[in-house]
C-alpha cells in the first residue's frame, strides 16, 4: 500500500526478476530477525536499506515480495511525506510492525529539497541529521525496517549512512537483453506475437533497452502493441516494435501522414539504401539494419536502424569504429548524389553530417585519432590531445580543418563504394518503394543476391555466456 492506503497488488513472482539473489538472502534475514526479536538478529540484518538501481518502480515490486517472504507489510511512501514525518520516520509506522517501509527517492536523500533551498544552509543540513538521528530509533520487538533505491550513493547524504541508519546496500543489476525480451514477449501474450518475434527474445531485448529503460515504460510499450495487434487483427512483428521506438506512441489518422510526391519517395529510398547498403559493405557483412523504413513521420522522410547485435558485443570504441559510423552518416548524402547529381541533392542529410562532425572532432581532439590513421605513418601525429572543453580558438581552427579532411576522404570512398555496389543500393531502393519497411532477414537475402558474404550470427550466440545464465 501507499502512505495513504491504497491496497497493494499481489506480489509478483521472484522468477518475474532478474537479479533477486540478494534480495532473497535479505528476506530470510529479515525472517529470522522479526522471530527472534534479538537486536544483534536485526543489526547484521540490516533495518535501513539502500538498494542501488535505476529503476524505482521495479525495485518497488521486489520490496514487495521480499517483504511477503518476511511475512511483514509492504508499504511505500512518497518523498513529500518522508520530509514532512522525517523526525519521526519510524514511529509513523509502528501500528503496521512488523513492516518494511519503502521511501521514495527525493531531495530529501541530500537535504536538497524546494523547503531546505529556500531557506538557509544549516537548514538543509538539519534535514538529513534530523532523519539520521529518526533513524537509530529501531524497536526490535516491533520492526519498521527502510528501504530506498537510488541509482548513485553519490545521490545520499553521508548523514543518513551510519551505524543504525542506512548502513546496508545492494547493487540490483538491470536485466540483461535476454531477460529483457523473453519477459517482455510472455507479458504481450503468446497469441498476439509471431514465431519470427518469439525467436528473437535478445533481440527484442535490446530494442527495449534502447528505449524503454523502465519497467513502467516497458509497461506501456505492451499495453499500446496490444492495442496494434486488436486494431488491425494480426500478429505482433519485430517491426511494429522497431515502429514504436523509432515513431514514438501516438497514434495518427492517414490525414497526419506527410504527402509526399513520387519523386520525393524516390529520393528518399535511394537515400536510406545507401545508408543501409555502406552498413552492411562497410562492416563486411556484420552490420545488417534491423529495419529501414521510407513511411514519413513528423520528424523524418525515412529512417534506417543499424544492427542492435553487432553494436551490443562491441567493447571498445575504435578508428575502424569512427570509419564505419561516419561512412553509414555520409551514405544518404553519397546516395542521392549518386542518383541524381551534386545540384540535387536535398537537405535531408543534415542531422546526419551535423553527427559526423561531432563524433570527429571528439575522436580528433580529445582522443588521439587522425584523419590519416589507416596508414601506420601518421598513426602517432595527433597524440598531444586537449582536455576536456579546452579548445582555444587556434586549436579549434585545426581541428575542426581536419574533421573537414576526414569527411571529404571518406565521402569520396562511400561514393565510389556506392557506385561499384550501384545495383545492391537499386535492389534496396525498389525494394522500399514496394514495401516501405524491410527488415534485417529480407536486408540479408538481397545483400547476398548480389555477392555480398554476410556475417550475421544470432544474437543469443554473440552474447557472454554469464548475459544467459
Amino acid at each position: 500500500m501507499t502512505e495513504k492506503g491504497a491496497p497493494a497488488l499481489p506480489a509478483e513472482s521472484w522468477d518475474g526478476f532478474f537479479d533477486t539473489e540478494l534480495l532473497q538472502k535479505w528476506s530470510i534475514e529479515l525472517r529470522q530477525a522479526i522471530v527472534s526479536q534479538d537486536a544483534e538478529e536485526w543489526r547484521l540484518a540490516g533495518t535501513a536499506l539502500i538498494l542501488q538501481n535505476c529503476d524505482e518502480a521495479d525495485v518497488a515490486r521486489l520490496l514487495q515480495r521480499v517483504a511477503e517472504d518476511a511475512q511483514m507489510q509492504f508499504i511505500r511512501v512518497p518523498a513529500s511525506q518522508v520530509l514532512e514525518f522525517h523526525l519521526n520516520i519510524r514511529e509513523r509506522y509502528l501500528h503496521l510492525a512488523p513492516v518494511l517501509v519503502m521511501l521514495d527517492h527525493g531531495g530529501w536523500l541530500s537535504g536538497n529539497t524546494e523547503e531546505a533551498e529556500s531557506d538557509c544552509e544549516p537548514k538543509t543540513n538539519a534535514i538529513t541529521a534530523g532523519l539520521g538521528k529518526a533513524l537509530a530509533q529501531f524497536d526490535p520487538k516491533a520492526p519498521v525496517v527502510l528501504a530506498v533505491c537510488a541509482e548513485s550513493m553519490d545521490e545520499i547524504s553521508t548523514d543518513l549512512i551510519n551505524v543504525g541508519g542506512f548502513d546496508r546496500v545492494f547493487t540490483i543489476e538491470p536485466p540483461d537483453a535476454l531477460f529483457l525480451g523473453q519477459t517482455f514477449l510472455e507479458k504481450l501474450g503468446g497469441d498476439l506475437v509471431d514465431d519470427a518475434m518469439k525467436a528473437v527474445p535478445a533481440k527484442v531485448g535490446l530494442m527495449l533497452q534502447s528505449e524503454f529503460e523502465t519497467s513502467d515504460a516497458r509497461a506501456l510499450a505492451t499495453l499500446r502493441l496490444q492495442r496494434l495487434a486488436r486494431k488491425e487483427s494480426r500478429p505482433l512483428v519485430f517491426n511494429d516494435l522497431a515502429n514504436l521506438v523509432i515513431r514514438g506512441g501516438h497514434e495518427a489518422g492517414q490525414k497526419a501522414l506527410k504527402a509526399s510526391t513520387e519523386a520525393t519517395r524516390r529520393k528518399t529510398a535511394l537515400h536510406e539504401a545507401g545508408h543501409a547498403c555502406i552498413a552492411v559493405i562497410a562492416s563486411n557483412g556484420a552490420n545488417v539494419p534491423d529495419y529501414a523504413s521510407i513511411v514519413p513521420a513528423r520528424e523524418f522522410e525515412g529512417i534506417v536502424l543499424e544492427s542492435l547485435a553487432y553494436y551490443e558485443v562491441q567493447d571498445e570504441f575504435t578508428f575502424q569504429s569512427l570509419l564505419l559510423k561516419v561512412r553509414i552518416w555520409l551514405a544518404g548524402r553519397a546516395a542521392e548524389e549518386l542518383f541524381f547529381g551534386p545540384v540535387n541533392i536535398s537537405s535531408g542529410a543534415n542531422s546526419d553530417l551535423a553527427a559526423a562532425t561531432r563524433m570527429c572532432f571528439r575522436m580528433f581532439a580529445y582522443s588521439g585519432f587522425h584523419p590519416g590513421m589507416e596508414s601506420v605513418e601518421v598513426s602517432a601525429k595527433n597524440l598531444a590531445v586537449l582536455n576536456r572543453g579546452e579548445v582555444d580558438p587556434m586549436q579549434y581552427d585545426r581541428v575542426r580543418g581536419d574533421v573537414r579532411q576526414f569527411l571529404e576522404q571518406q565521402y569520396h570512398h562511400v561514393l565510389k563504394t556506392l557506385q561499384d555496389n550501384k545495383s545492391f543500393v537499386e535492389a534496396v531502393a525498389d525494394r522500399l518503394l514496394w514495401d516501405s519497411v524491410v527488415d534485417q532477414s529480407e536486408m540479408t537475402e538481397m545483400a547476398r543476391n548480389y555477392g555480398l558474404n554476410i556475417d550475421v550470427k544470432p544474437l543469443i550466440e554473440l552474447m557472454p555466456t554469464s548475459k544467459l545464465e
